[in-house]
């Protein structure tokens, strides 16, 4: 196939076991994206998908498990130093725009502050482990926009107009949220990422309620796909990294990083 007209990659969507280890870089795996392009730039497509109920008595059975063992008296997610990096990078600034349009009511009012907490927190790889790291890279927040993240209600990227939004939508029952990204094939420079949150069928809040349930952390979902969008892709589902594939209903935890995400933010893009 023609990079003319399309190009394909492949988007991360597995699930595995993890392990806790040291800092080691994987390759991605998953299924095939298509999408119209110009001449010399590839796209990419990532999603965060919500686990389901049994995916997610699994993963509270596992916590209280540790939480019994000696290893409790870590903080989540910072003994795993695993990560796994895309092949493209960001520039020195990356703009992005927000289209409230769509927005569900439980969220509406703090979508915007929420979605830049998120992205400030990747781009300042804002840690739970304790540590600093000075990126080469850094965010700016562009303003409201009409337009509309170009992703089909399918899951697909459906083009390039240079400009990097994050707006509300349909999507695939099990999927939170997707991230398009377009790149230069030669460079590997980002020229523009658009997210689109799914609005039909989860439902979302940026500050926990009382007696959660079945509830998604729009932050949490968010530093997720800025993850994508910087280069991070998914490791193997470990619920205690930001980058895991899936994650479940009413946690908070992945608002901050975790090691491994760290570790990859730096092999980037460390000052």
């Amino acid at each position: 196939m023609s990079l003319t007209r399309f190009a394909t990659r492949t988007a991360a969507l597995v699930l595995a076991v993890a392990a806790v280890g040291s800092a080691v870089a994987t390759v991605a795996t998953g299924r095939d994206v298509v999408a119209p392009v110009e001449d010399g730039v590839t796209v990419v497509a990532e999603a965060i998908m919500a686990s389901t109920p049994f995916e997610q008595a699994a993963t509270a059975s596992a916590a209280a498990a540790t939480t019994a063992g000696a290893a409790a008296a870590a903080t989540p997610g910072c003994q795993d130093k695993r990560y796994a990096l895309a092949e493209w990078r960001m520039p020195a600034t990356f703009t992005w725009y927000y289209n409230p349009a769509g927005a569900p009511a439980s969220v509406a009012a703090t979508a915007l502050p929420t979605i830049k907490s998120a992205t400030t927190t990747l781009f300042t790889a804002g840690s739970r482990c304790g540590s600093a790291t000075t990126l080469v890279t850094k965010d700016v927040f562009g303003g409201t926009s009409p337009k509309a993240a170009q992703v089909s209600p399918k899951g697909t990227c459906t083009g390039n107009d240079n400009v990097s939004v994050t707006s509300w939508g349909t999507l695939p029952a099990s999927v939170l949220a997707y991230t398009c990204v377009y790149y230069r094939t030669g460079s590997k420079t980002v020229l523009s990422s658009d997210v689109l949150i799914d609005n039909k069928v989860h439902k979302w809040f940026t500050t926990k309620p009382a007696g959660c349930s079945n509830q998604f952390d729009l932050e949490s979902v968010m530093v997720h796909e800025r993850g994508h969008t910087a280069g991070l892709e998914h490791v193997a589902q470990n619920s205690a990294q930001t980058m895991t594939p899936k994650t479940p209903a009413c946690t908070t935890a992945n608002r901050a990083l975790a090691a491994g995400d760290v570790q990859g933010l730096k092999a980037m893009y460390a000052a």
